[in-house]
């Protein structure tokens, strides 16, 4: 019996729906053999960040490590994100600075960690933070930690070790008119707390500056009055960081001591350059001679005592020695030139004005 062309060309598409449905289904079967034989993991790692393979870091065992991060050998490497992994990780791990996941193909996995580096302290409510130098949490003590440089800029928003450092918005007076009539937040225009931005903004230009080594403390609760402590004896007031530049390369030149008119090494007291700027037309700054003074009201601590020669050092003739040395240093002193002596002053007058 003879087909209609209708038939034909219907028997036709069939065929050709059958072919491509069974192209489909070899394919699929092709992608879930690869998936499933080619990419299991084989091996997971614990690397430095120039891949060296580590059995521990930063006081953590690679043991610890790899059973945080739950991964197990023959699984697939496409089963996980690395991207959560690496978050959970941080948090667990806070005294590594930087982790990483990566998968390397056909299968590998590594974990590249570099250990974080205790840089700042920091008082708050619930205890002194010990901070990274990118700000990361590293742990919250009841006692001050020694040796670190100190910030003063508010309440964090947490304590947690893991955390990045961030702070609330501060408290308006429209937000809290706001929050008494019962306003939606959600109409309002979101806010930002520019406090970190500008904390960060002023650590990199004084390490570009070449002066933060010897930075002690920095202020930055209100960033309209930024300021940094220098070798715990010079205050330096920034006011905004508008002409920045300018305000750390004049403080480092007095600072540093470049033409020996600037500060000395025993010289305490304050800069301040809050109203100073490339384009003002009076650029002369002295230093107040004295105690350094800081938007806080931070009182640098007193040095403590040196410790009295004993009797039998004196009689070694060791205290002639000492009794001696003030005559030295005496006439050192007078010898020098007072900080405030116009003479001295030369040398923070820009002599070309922009």
């Amino acid at each position: 019996r003879k087909m209609t062309r209708a038939a034909i060309k219907r028997r036709r598409m069939i065929q050709r729906l059958v072919a491509l449905g069974t192209l489909l289904a070899v394919i699929a079967a092709g992608v879930y053999l690869t998936m499933t034989m080619l990419f299991r993991i084989g091996t997971i790692q614990v690397q430095t960040a120039d891949g060296t393979a580590v059995q521990e870091a930063a006081g953590y065992t690679s043991d610890q490590i790899l059973q945080a991060l739950g991964v197990q050998l023959e699984e697939n490497i496409f089963s996980f994100d690395p991207a959560a992994k690496q978050a959970a990780l941080e948090k667990q791990f806070p005294l590594l600075e930087c982790i990483q996941v990566v998968r390397e193909y056909p299968n590998t996995v590594v974990i590249k960690v570099t250990e974080a580096v205790p840089v700042y302290a920091m008082q708050t409510k619930s205890g002194w933070l010990t901070l990274s130098d990118n700000f990361k949490i590293l742990a919250c003590d009841s006692a001050q930690p020694t040796g670190l440089k100190t910030l003063y800029g508010g309440e964090p928003v947490s304590v947690q070790p893991g955390d990045q450092l961030d702070f609330e918005l501060p408290q308006t007076a429209d937000s809290a008119a706001s929050d008494a009539s019962g306003a939606s937040s959600e109409a309002q225009e979101p806010q930002e707390d520019g406090r970190l931005a500008a904390l960060t903004e002023l650590q990199a230009k004084l390490e570009e500056y070449g002066m933060l080594d010897d930075v002690t403390r920095i202020e930055f609760a209100d960033t309209d009055q930024m300021a940094f402590l220098y070798q715990d004896r010079i205050s330096v007031l920034l006011g905004t960081l508008n002409d920045l530049d300018y305000k750390l390369d004049r403080a480092r030149y007095v600072l540093t001591n470049a033409d020996g008119k600037g500060v000395s090494a025993t010289d305490t007291g304050g800069l301040d350059f809050s109203h100073v700027s490339a384009s003002s037309t009076t650029r002369k700054f002295y230093l107040a001679q004295g105690q350094p003074t800081l938007p806080s009201g931070y009182v640098v601590p007193e040095p403590a005592e040196p410790e009295q020669p004993d009797t039998a050092d004196e009689a070694d003739g060791t205290g002639e020695d000492a009794a001696a040395q003030p005559e030295q240093d005496a006439a050192g002193t007078a010898e020098e030139i007072p900080l405030t002596d116009p003479a001295r002053m030369t040398a923070n007058e820009d002599e070309n004005p922009m």
